[in-house]
């Protein structure tokens, strides 16, 4: 998830996103019920999934973007509009967490990248680089609508 604090309107995965809304990215298989309509990058699907009662486990860390971050993060979004058993979702996270992090901060999805061997990790770096660790189950603030691939097009599963 990416929070705008910036005071203004910002650019994040090509949505003009409004000061202290936030969006997530994830990419998803399109065998995925909710995702059928494409195969690789989705605009706030988790928090959709979340705000439908769907229990989705979160570990997270955080860390502040300068502008300079901001545009290798979304970079690196544009350049990740893929899904395959190889390159999933774990592959997606940390990569665009590795793209900004630094040294002891990176994370690892593992040799076979997995969501539960990247919890690990962003557990492991949370407690020893002293991020703010959050891990919760709870619904994620939601920004407008959903959305799939980059340029982000809205997608018709939005009620």
């Amino acid at each position: 998830m990416i929070t705008n604090l910036s005071g203004s309107t910002a650019d994040i995965a090509g949505i003009n996103v409004a000061d202290g809304k936030s969006i997530t990215a994830s990419t998803w298989d399109e065998s995925v019920d909710v995702s059928r309509e494409h195969k690789g990058l989705w605009l706030n699907l988790y928090s959709k999934l979340n705000s439908n009662g769907i229990n989705l486990q979160n570990v997270s860390i955080q860390l502040p973007l300068r502008q300079i971050d901001l545009d290798t993060v979304n970079s690196n979004i544009k350049n990740n509009d893929k899904w395959g058993y190889l390159n999933n979702c774990s592959t997606f996270a940390s990569k665009i967490w590795n793209s900004i992090a630094s040294g002891s901060s990176k994370v690892d999805a593992g040799s076979i990248n997995t969501p539960a061997s990247l919890a690990k990790s962003i557990t492991k770096v949370g407690e020893a680089e002293s991020y703010t660790l959050l891990k919760y189950n709870t619904s994620s603030p939601h920004y407008d609508s959903v959305y799939y691939g980059y340029p982000p097009i809205k997608s018709n599963n939005n009620n």
